[in-house]
């Protein structure tokens, strides 16, 4: 009879989040950091049934059942083992794969238990040489400048690889590992010379799975000059694939929960580490080096609701967590920022500024969109292009939250830090949801390698070391369709453009309130040739990414407007009115903020009052 390999089947159950499984059965009810509900295998009237989501475990203190997620599909719906396996595969969109119908399958499973196998022994090798070998000296030296003491470098096994791999094939080979499974395990690689090590002189970072497993390795160079990699990660084997797996998290899972369902990301494994034992922050993981995936986020996602992103303050840190904001939210995750001093990573602010600052920073968290609005009104200053390109950037952020109450409310508080109308900004996010169900994005071209000075990480089977970094995503500016208006007549008419001109005066409340306004701006000191194609296209080379997104659809072919000047006076008198009710829409989002002070309130609707009379025509 065909049986699902073990490799499918530790898939199948890293996908299974026990709290949707059981959630789908019976009703579960939230108690502190687990669930709670009857339990659905024998009568009670107390709730005795719990759902442990970071153990992915249920247990009935009434009766003593318990067990994982699929033990829970067998008894409660009487199936037996490999029907429940195949259940929560067609659930999660997993192909099952059977192995005696498959004999390379069958050699897989195999080939898979031998790397584990081989990578144990390959990391308490590298954890003796760290420990005893003379050699290992400067390694000793660099985690003593980073203050990881021996106890640190036992609880996480750190090692050492040496240059010289000799002796630990002898030891593989006495517990008949050969070099074939070494090569297979990526502990050695070929070349046209013979065989060689992967890991020379780098100090070694065990990768475990969730279930404990040390499935490969990452190690960090020691000597600066010797490889223009800084890491170098395992490849992909049977046993490791890098996108789906977070250093730290099995460490991780228990302390999860005890944080109230949140975790720490990080970016590097010294951060993870010092986070860990510095700080007593053992919530805390990590990636290997690459862009979060979405298979990360779906891992976090069954153990956490709630994630704070801890990385670096420069540029390349604020990219990275864009990615990762991205991933997280789409699985429906809270995602929060902790902001760290500009220079400082959490493993160098526990170094100067003691444990307790990185406590507060994590704590004094705030949600990502907030803080990330803050960042880039700073960046913006008083650039008219940069603070027209800020809402719909921010609004592409809205737009990842997937649950619409919590993206409501998220849109209300940043149409106040924005300073635009809450009616505005909304239909903006909900254009680019509606624009991404029309036209899904490819995620893999969308995806990217992270790269930073702490963590320039290649992997080995890269041959030059380069990444490919694809264009980001551009936002198009929304044109409100007074703009839209405008922009289309002075796109196609001559005379459209002269009587514009002649308004800028009484057009610059609109441009400055109405969004899409800055375009208006540019399009009337350039004045491009209605009709002309090159001419056109020489306007849209001016103008930024997010602005000529805009104009994707604009047609500029020449058009005769009868009456052009009276034509455009209605018209212009129509974006005036426009502009008074956005001003109108923008002081009644920020009134019904908690964030004005009551004393501004007051002078708020003064001036709300009298917008609303010259609306009226008082």
């Amino acid at each position: 009879m065909a049986r699902i390999t073990e490799e499918c089947v530790a898939r199948i159950k890293d996908s299974a989040d026990i709290v949707d499984i059981v959630g789908g059965c019976i009703q579960l009810r939230r108690a502190g950091n687990s669930w709670k509900a009857c339990c659905p295998f024998h009568n009670e009237k107390t709730p005795s049934f719990h759902v442990n989501p970071a153990r992915q475990t249920f247990h009935c203190f009434g009766c003593g059942v318990g067990g994982d997620a699929i033990k829970f599909l067998m008894m409660f719906e009487n199936l037996d083992y490999p029907t429940a396996l195949r259940r929560v595969a067609d659930k999660n969109g997993i192909a099952v794969i059977e192995e005696d119908e498959n004999p390379e399958m069958q050699q897989r499973r195999r080939l898979r238990g031998r790397i584990i196998e081989a990578n144990h022994l390959a990391a308490d090798y590298f954890h003796r040489q760290l420990c005893r070998n003379r050699e290992a000296d400067h390694v000793r030296e660099y985690l003593k400048q980073r203050e990881f003491n021996i106890e640190v470098a036992k609880a996480w096994l750190l090692g050492w690889a040496p240059p010289d791999f000799r002796q630990f094939r002898q030891l593989a080979a006495s517990q008949h590992i050969d070099t074939r499974l070494l090569t297979e395990s990526y502990l050695l690689q070929n070349n046209s010379k013979g065989s060689y090590p992967v890991f020379r002189d780098r100090l070694m970072f065990p990768i475990h799975n969730v279930r404990g497993e040390i499935v490969g390795f990452s190690g960090r160079i020691m000597a600066e000059g010797q490889d223009p990699r800084k890491y170098v990660n395992t490849g992909d084997t049977v046993a490791f694939h890098k996108g789906e797996l977070l250093f730290g998290l099995y460490k991780a899972t228990s302390h999860i929960a005890r944080a109230g369902m949140s975790v720490v990301i990080c970016e590097g494994q010294l951060d993870v580490i010092a986070c860990h034992e510095k700080a007593d922050i053992r919530n805390a993981v990590a990636g290997l080096g690459t862009a979060f995936t979405d298979d990360h986020a779906a891992t976090l996602r069954k153990y956490a609701k709630k994630a704070i992103l801890c990385y670096d303050g420069d540029n390349a840190g604020i990219k990275a967590s864009e990615k990762t904001y991205r991933r997280l939210a789409a699985v429906g995750m809270e995602v929060a920022m902790a902001t760290l001093p500009p220079g400082e990573d959490p493993d160098s602010l526990i170094r100067t500024q003691g444990a307790e600052a990185l406590r507060t920073a994590i704590e004094q968290s705030r949600p990502y969109l907030e803080v990330r609005a803050e960042i880039e009104q700073q960046a913006a200053g008083q650039d008219a292009n940069a603070k027209a390109a800020l809402v719909p950037r921010m609004a592409d952020l809205t737009a990842e939250v997937t649950d619409p109450i919590r993206r409501d409310i998220l849109i209300a508080d940043l149409a106040v830090r924005l300073n635009t109308g809450l009616d505005d900004f909304r239909d903006t996010v909900n254009d680019i949801i509606r624009n991404r169900k029309d036209a899904p994005l490819n995620t893999a071209q969308e995806e990217t390698e992270y790269i930073d000075e702490e963590y320039d990480e290649v992997d080995m089977a890269s041959e030059n070391g380069a990444t490919i970094t694809p264009p980001a995503r551009v936002a198009p500016i929304r044109l409100h369709p007074t703009i839209r208006n405008l922009v289309g007549y002075a796109a196609q008419s001559r005379e459209a453009q002269q009587s514009l001109v002649a308004r800028i005066e009484e057009l610059q409340e609109p441009i400055n309130t109405l969004s899409g306004g800055i375009i208006l701006q540019r399009l009337l000191e350039i004045l491009p040739e209605p009709g002309n194609v090159l001419s056109w296209q020489n306007f849209l080379d001016l103008l930024p990414p997010e602005q000529v997104a805009a104009l994707r659809q604009m047609d500029n072919t020449a058009i005769e407007l009868p009456d052009a000047d009276v034509f455009m006076e209605q018209a212009c008198a129509h974006a005036a009115r426009d502009a008074v009710k956005a001003r109108i829409d923008t002081l009644k989002t920020t009134i019904r903020s908690s964030n004005v002070p009551q004393e501004a309130v007051a002078e708020l609707f003064r001036e709300m009052n009298e917008l609303q009379r010259l609306l009226n025509g008082q």
